[in-house]
């Protein structure tokens, strides 16, 4: 298998994931044990919410995104994610919207301290079918380096 250490990637470097289409049943399933608000969980509810529908939970929204990001080929050799930051929800997720991921490499610099490592910050755009945002932010990753 193929693999990308922090060596194999630039600033200004894009990718993007295949697709996941997202699933009312699974993520109403979700909802209701971790985040049961009436436009999560209720249908009726949802159709006289200012969604105007079933809308996904923002867990099931990062699940998803997690998901697509392991989709990546060459897979990355990532050491564990540090944080995100700067994330934000435009649009809702609804049932039968087809989600794909592009990432671009924003900042990377070398551990100070640790001589097998660097840190990757990724700019995570989660997008629907109509090209609209409904997930945005960065991923600080700590990647392992191939040389030392």
């Amino acid at each position: 298998m193929e693999l990308n250490y922090f060596e194999d990637y630039d600033v200004g470097q894009r990718e993007t994931s295949g697709s996941y289409t997202a699933v009312k049943e699974e993520f109403m399933e979700l909802a209701r044990k971790w985040d049961p608000q009436p436009f999560h969980v209720d249908e009726e509810a949802a159709d006289k919410s200012i969604y105007g529908g079933v809308t996904a939970p923002s867990l099931y929204i990062i699940g998803v995104t997690t998901w697509l990001n392991h989709q990546f080929e060459p897979k990355m050799v990532s050491m564990g994610l540090i944080g995100y930051q700067n994330m934000r929800f435009p649009n809702p997720v609804r049932h039968g919207d087809k989600l794909s991921l592009v990432h671009e490499v924003i900042e990377k610099r070398q551990s100070q301290s640790k001589s097998d490592r660097g840190i990757i910050v990724f700019r995570g755009t989660l997008s629907n079918q109509h090209s609209e945002s409904v997930l945005v932010f960065e991923a600080i990753v700590l990647m392992r380096r191939r040389t030392i």
